[in-house]
Order: structure tokens, then C-alpha cells, then sequence
């Protein structure tokens, strides 16, 4: 990536050249300082395994101030049962990078864009494209760019990155503001400075930058290994990659000047790694990925028999055929909570049917079978407030705690519903927190501030005080950024 772009003036007066050239060169090296110091503006996504260069530090509130941009521009995908779909494929890889197997701080949207892209943001932030999810065929492979993603995270690569951009961006600095000095001899000479500078810096950061792939790539190994997980998940992630990078560029790639190392080399050394491993067999996730490609409208390319029946459920155009494709589909996965989510969805946006009726209780039933789950909760209550059913007070109030203490930071649709779950006037302190996140999802970091901070302040309990003012805090750091 070219930061600047210098232009070689045409010979003139000295005086002439002198004081314009350093007005130009005052103003570059301001933007440069203001670069240092992180306050910049927000513009393209990061790309797949590169860290957003805005991120200058490991603070959560750098990843959050750049989330809550997302949600702004209306990039983020809003499909709880994509968040629920990345979530249990991440939990596998869990142990591998955190002591106790699990990170309550870790956040994974979907990005509304066609491109095969992933990318991590600090303080515990994974994105990942609809375009990347449309190339590959398995869960696992999911699962290895979840895990090269992780792997940037958990190897400090954030900080790293800042650090050595840190560097780079002083020797150009010093160079600009030598250079004023240096044209007074030899104007030729002041824009050699800059540029040689300029290049040092650059190739700088690519070595870096491609040094981090390959540690993420190594990481992402032990991880799938540890997880348990086919290993050929991550041939067939980066096989892909290649594909995606063929199509887009009309070439394999080479090492330079890209930011990445090759895929080819990538690809080599991965199946050096994993050559005759036993866990190449492992067992198959619960949620294929065919069920998401076909709920996301994207290309369904596996095989895979637990697909048939949901793809002629998306296929049938007859209500009363639905019907009964959803309880085929259920009779074979009745404790599935994405399927009971997807269901309930359906249930909630149909006309009035007398089948509906009998299909809302069966998944009333079958939420009992998970009594603990997010996603259950979120659509058992959507049919309760949509009053498709009617929930016995003892099941409204446990999903209610069940999705208040779980909801995904980034998920619209949980947080309101939970907004309108707690109207009486003692529990406006709920009502309050989820205002907040939904305002923050939003793109409203100041009046989410303020929620969110009543919240506290109503809150009956220390443990809710405490796990939302830890919250407000990371809040007020994004918003300082």
C-alpha cells in the first residue's frame, strides 16, 4: 500500500521552491504524527489474517470504536443464527488460546460483502464475509480461519504491528523534516530522503506483516489439533483462498509485494505439518455449513445428506409443504437450536395457519431440550411477543435471563427483544442495558454511554453492576479513540 504519494516540482526560483516545498513538507509530517498517534480515519476493511493499521494498541476499544463504525454503515450482518453458527465453531479452538477454554470478551459478526476476507480487530473482535463463507465447503475449514484469526490475537500480533508501524513511521518523520534542509543543497536529494525513507518504511511492515501470517498459519495447526478438528479444514480453507485469489487477480500470487506470503508456499508447509495426522478424520460439526450457505443465499458446495431436506424446505413454495418439511427436518435434529431458531423465524413472519399452532408447541418441547441456549431463548420469545404462543410466566422469565446473560455484543435482533422484555418499573435497569447495547449497535456510542451507565446506576445487584460498568468503561475508552 502506497501511504504517499511525492511529486518531483519543476525547477523554479529557489525562494519559491523553499518556502512551498516546506509548507508541503509541515503539512505531511503532521499528518504522519497525527498517523503515530492513531487518529485516523476509518475507511476499508482490513484484509483476510492483516490487522486494521488503525489499531494501534490492544486496547478493547479500538476494536469497538471500529465495530460500532460497521454497524453504522449498515456492514454488519444482523442473522443471530450466523453469530450462533461462528460461535460453537470457535468454542473447539477455545482451549488452545485461553486458560479455562472459553473468552466471555470475544466478539464474531458477519460482514455484508462478497469477498473472501476474514480479519481480526483488537481486544477479542473476528469478522468474517459472506463472500469467504459462499467459497468454502466444511465447517472445518470455517474453523481454520477462525483459528488464523485467533492465532493473530493471541500471539500480541496488534501490538507488534503498532510497534513496528511506530518505527517506521518516525524514520519517515525524521526524514521529511531533514529534508527542507537538505533541499537548501541539493533538491534532488531532499525527495531521494523521503522516498528511501518512504520504501524502508514499507518494506518494513510487509516483512513484518508476512512473518504474522505464517506464526497465525502455525498457531491455527495447534489449535485444530488440540480442537480435534480435520486438519484437512485448513488445505481446503487455503485452497479456496488460492481460488478466491486467482479470480480476483488472474494469478496464484507471488510472495511480493503483498502483505502475505504466497498461498501456494502457504499451502505447502501446511500440509507438511499435518501430513498423516489422525485427526484429519475427526468427527463433523452439528451445524453443517450447507444449512448457513442455503439460510445466507450462498453457494451450498458440500455433499452432505443433512442438507436435502432443508434445501427443499428453501426450495418449496407451498405454506402447507413447509409445514411439513419442518417437522421431517425437526424429527431428525429436535435438540438442534439453530434449526429451532430458523423455525420459530419462519413461524413468527407467517400468516395464521392451523398447522402453525401445532409446530409453535412442538418447539416449545424442544427448548426444554436446551434449557441454557441463547438462540433457543431468542426464538421461543420472538414467538411470544410476535403472539404466535403464549409462554408460561416461569419460561418467560428463565429465557429472559438466559438471553440477558448471553446475548452476542453484536446481535440487534436479541437485544431488542430484550429492550421490550422488561417493561415493569422494577426492572428498568434491564431495560435500560439492553437500550444501550442496542443504541450501540446502532452506531450511537454517546447516548449508549449515558444508557448504559443508568443501567448501572439502577442496577439491584453488584454482579450487574460490576459486569456493566466493566463494559461502560471499555465503552468510554472506544469513544476516546
Amino acid at each position: 500500500m502506497k501511504l504517499f504519494t511525492f511529486f518531483s516540482p519543476r525547477r523554479q526560483s529557489t525562494r519559491g521552491l523553499r518556502a512551498g516545498q516546506g509548507i508541503s513538507l509541515l503539512a505531511v509530517a503532521l499528518i504522519l504524527f497525527s498517523f503515530a498517534r492513531g487518529d485516523i480515519l476509518i475507511g476499508d476493511l482490513p484484509n483476510l489474517g492483516q490487522q486494521d493499521i488503525r489499531a494501534q494498541n490492544q486496547e478493547t476499544g479500538a476494536g469497538l470504536r471500529y465495530l460500532s463504525f460497521l454497524n453504522a454503515q449498515g456492514m454488519t450482518t444482523q442473522d443471530p443464527g450466523l453469530t450462533y453458527y461462528l460461535e460453537q465453531s470457535t468454542l473447539p479452538l477455545l482451549p488452545a488460546f485461553s486458560s479455562d477454554g472459553t473468552s466471555r470478551d470475544l466478539i464474531i459478526f458477519g460482514i455484508n460483502h462478497r469477498s473472501f476476507n476474514a480479519f481480526a480487530l483488537p481486544g477479542g473482535l473476528i469478522g468474517v464475509h459472506d463472500g469467504l463463507l459462499d467459497m468454502l465447503t466444511e465447517t472445518s475449514e470455517v474453523q481454520a480461519i477462525l483459528a488464523h484469526e485467533l492465532g493473530h490475537l493471541a500471539l500480541g500480533h496488534h501490538q507488534r504491528l503498532a510497534q513496528a508501524r511506530r518505527q517506521s513511521t518516525g524514520l519517515v518523520i525524521a526524514s521529511i523534516l531533514l529534508a527542507p534542509l537538505a533541499w537548501q543543497v541539493d533538491p534532488d536529494l531532499a525527495i531521494g530522503m523521503i522516498y528511501g525513507a518512504q520504501g524502508t518504511a514499507i518494506q518494513q511492515q510487509l516483512a513484518f506483516s508476512r512473518s504474522m501470517e505464517e506464526e497465525a498459519d502455525r498457531m491455527a495447526v495447534t489449535a485444530m489439533r488440540s480442537g480435534g478438528l480435520p486438519l484437512n479444514g485448513l488445505i481446503g480453507a487455503y485452497e479456496a483462498m488460492a481460488s478466491a485469489q486467482r479470480f480476483q487477480s488472474g494469478t496464484a500470487g507471488t510472495p511480493y509485494p503483498t502483505t502475505h506470503p504466497d498461498v501456494r508456499a502457504r499451502l505447502a508447509d501446511l500440509r507438511n505439518r499435518i501430513e498423516g495426522d489422525p485427526a484429519a478424520d475427526a468427527m463433523a460439526p452439528d451445524i453443517p455449513l450447507c444449512w448457513i450457505q442455503l439460510d445466507r443465499g450462498l453457494t451450498v458446495r458440500a455433499d452432505d445428506q443433512r442438507c436435502e431436506q432443508y434445501a427443499a424446505w428453501h426450495q418449496a413454495n407451498d405454506t402447507a409443504e413447509r409445514y411439513a418439511l419442518w417437522h421431517e427436518i425437526l424429527d431428525g435434529h429436535a435438540a438442534s437450536p439453530y434449526l429451532l431458531f430458523r423455525a420459530a423465524d419462519w413461524l413468527t413472519n407467517q400468516a395464521t395457519s392451523e398447522d402453525r399452532e401445532a409446530l409453535a408447541e412442538r418447539l416449545i418441547s424442544y427448548g426444554e431440550l436446551v434449557p441454557d441456549n441463547w438462540l433457543a431463548a431468542l426464538g421461543l420469545m420472538q414467538l411470544h411477543k410476535e403472539g404466535v404462543i403464549e409462554l408460561p410466566q416461569r419460561q418467560w422469565s428463565q429465557w429472559r435471563t438466559i438471553l440477558m446473560a448471553e446475548a452476542p455484543a453484536n446481535d440487534l435482533l436479541a437485544w431488542n427483544t430484550l429492550r421490550l422484555a422488561y417493561p415493569g418499573e422494577h426492572e428498568r435497569h434491564r431495560a435500560f442495558r439492553a437500550q444501550a447495547q442496542t443504541t450501540w449497535i446502532n452506531g450511537d456510542m454517546d447516548m449508549a454511554i449515558r444508557q448504559l451507565r443508568r443501567a448501572a446506576e439502577l442496577s439491584e445487584t453488584n454482579s450487574e453492576r460490576s459486569r456493566w460498568e466493566s463494559q461502560l468503561r471499555n465503552w468510554e475508552r472506544a469513544q476516546q479513540r
